[in-house]
């Protein structure tokens, strides 16, 4: 492994020349998902494109998420490219490229802090060229408000529940016409009749994913103070406590003091202590630009220190046609026989790349191997068990292929193992898009999913047609799916039909509404599924 990172670190300081189109980023939010597909809002899809990747922050690492293969004007469904769990809900980002026309931007991805930071990331600030932002500068204030119900039916009366979320997301930026900015993005969430769950543990319910105060004050330098997630240490997640930065033209440093929120409900928790710093190198070619990370943390438990680590994250599109995201993490202390030691071993390494051939046809690859990430205090019940545990190693490959204008062919496959597990998992979808169908105006996409475990083999198959039946303003969806599951030491498969409809309806520039029904029919049961969403936005 040792010999791969230095491969792969020399890949990154080679691969940092050349140029291609300028990236911007565009924010969206998960709205709904099935067993097969994810279905991401976005306030526009005019620059994205089928075979297009949207990116995610799962526990604070940036990664690749989803591979677009159906679009509407507002809406885009895609085919997982991670084993995260995504639920609705989710941010998402896509990576496009900038226009000399500013198209409309979801005012709700902005005030989101995963996308205001990838944006910041990814393209320079006038606080990188050496110019003070004026500070008299407008006031403006975005965000949103949605509800969202999940309701299960089935012939079972004890699998009949009904679960709610609640979300508010707002960024308030120039205060006043100050340097003073504003942040907040929480959730609660609950069940229908089991309100005695939220009472028992609240903080479970109730979730503060960002709320922070940010000043800026000139001269590239900004200070932080709450619950933030900062993306140039993005794997940390969110921390609560004060941050500083300071960015010059192509270089940054900053640093972090406060807590972490609680490993059980997210909470805040004092007695979780940790401080660090970064540094960093911003590269602006001709049209694309390259960022490194490095970062060092120290986090403790009470007293005592839990984990010390570095981290380094390498970003570039400045390579024709080619987009690199890296991102490796070592482990600076260990406790052996209960003694501390000085050590640097290897805890994670993520390497991504996407090479757009031309128009029609682009490759996605990656690679990750993970090992168990110790708390030494938190988790000293169990650490034995942890480390004894194999790095878990995987790779992902897709290609997608318009042949045509109206055409788009596409494959992804997983293929995930661990040295002491027999079991290995390997997946493979393929797809077929026709973005407009002669007559009827409407999208089709046939797909076939294959899937392969050490307990189940089994295969999907699906198609969907999607159409703006009111154009920007109501969206339709209809789909089936046909699932055959062979599960290890299990006689009689599982086949089970699944029908889908989707509403999504945009009454106003600031109003929206979308109603998700899937049924599922196994075994002559049936089993409904309703998801409903209400966003208002301001």
């Amino acid at each position: 492994m040792r010999h791969l990172l230095l491969t792969l670190l020399l890949a990154c300081g080679i691969l940092s020349v050349g140029a291609q189109v300028a990236t911007d980023t565009l924010g969206g939010e998960v709205t709904y998902r099935t067993s097969q597909n994810i279905y991401v809002k976005f306030q526009s899809t005019k620059q994205i494109s089928i075979g297009d990747t949207l990116f995610l922050a799962k526990n604070g690492v940036i990664i690749p998420a989803l591979i677009v293969n159906n679009l509407s004007s507002t809406s885009c469904v895609g085919t997982p490219l991670t084993d995260q769990p995504i639920e609705a809900g989710t941010r998402m980002v896509a990576r496009v490229r900038k226009t000399p026309k500013a198209l409309p931007i979801d005012t709700v991805a902005i005030s989101t802090p995963l996308s205001t930071q990838i944006e910041e990331a990814m393209k320079k600030p006038d606080t990188e060229k050496g110019e003070e932002k004026p500070q008299t500068e407008k006031s403006e204030l975005k965000g949103r408000i949605s509800a969202a119900a999940y309701i299960n039916f089935a012939e079972n009366p004890e699998a009949n529940r009904q679960r709610m979320r609640y979300t508010l997301t707002a960024n308030s930026r120039r205060i006043g016409q100050t340097g003073l900015s504003a942040e907040v993005y929480m959730s609660f969430r609950h069940t229908l009749d089991e309100w005695q769950e939220v009472q028992d543990n609240f903080k479970r319910a109730f979730k503060v994913y960002s709320l922070a105060l940010e000043y800026d004050l000139g001269k590239g330098m900004r200070v932080w103070a709450g619950r933030k997630t900062n993306f140039s240490i993005s794997n940390l997640g969110a921390i609560d406590g004060l941050q500083a930065e300071k960015r010059w033209k192509k270089a940054f440093i900053g640093a972090i003091v406060g807590s972490r929120p609680d490993l059980t409900n997210y909470s805040y928790n004092p007695s979780m202590f940790q401080y660090g710093g970064y540094v960093g190198n911003i590269l602006e070619g001709h049209n694309g630009t390259m960022q490194n990370t490095l970062a060092f943390v120290e986090q403790k438990n009470g007293s005592m220190t839990d984990r010390r680590f570095a981290y380094f994250q390498h970003l570039n599109s400045m390579i024709k046609r080619i987009s690199i995201f890296t991102s490796f993490e070592f482990d600076l202390y260990k406790l052996e026989n209960d003694q501390p030691k000085n050590t640097l071993d290897i805890t994670s390494i993520y390497f991504s790349v996407r090479y757009r051939t031309s128009d029609k046809l682009s490759f996605f690859g990656s690679y990750d191997a993970r090992n168990n990430v110790i708390y030494y205090e938190s988790y000293k019940n169990f650490i034995d068990q942890l480390l004894d545990e194999e790095t878990r190693q995987g790779f992902r490959f897709s290609f997608n292929y318009r042949p045509w204008k109206k055409i788009t062919i596409g494959s992804n496959a997983g293929y995930r193992f661990q040295n002491d597990n027999p079991g290995v998992s390997k997946n493979l979808n393929s797809y077929v898009t026709i973005s407009r169908v002669p007559g009827l105006q409407m999208a089709v996409t046939a797909s076939a999913l294959f899937i392969q475990s050490a307990y189940l083999k089994g295969a999907i198959y699906g198609i969907r047609a999607s159409r703006d039946i009111v154009k920007g303003k109501l969206f339709g969806e209809l789909e089936y799916r046909t699932v055959q599951y062979h599960y290890k030491n299990v006689e009689i498969p599982l086949n089970q039909s699944i029908f889908g409809v989707n509403l999504s309806w945009r009454a106003t520039k600031l109003f929206s509404l979308s109603v998700n029904y899937e049924g599922e029919i196994n075994n002559k049961q049936v089993t409904s599924r309703i998801y409903t969403n209400i966003t208002q936005r301001f």
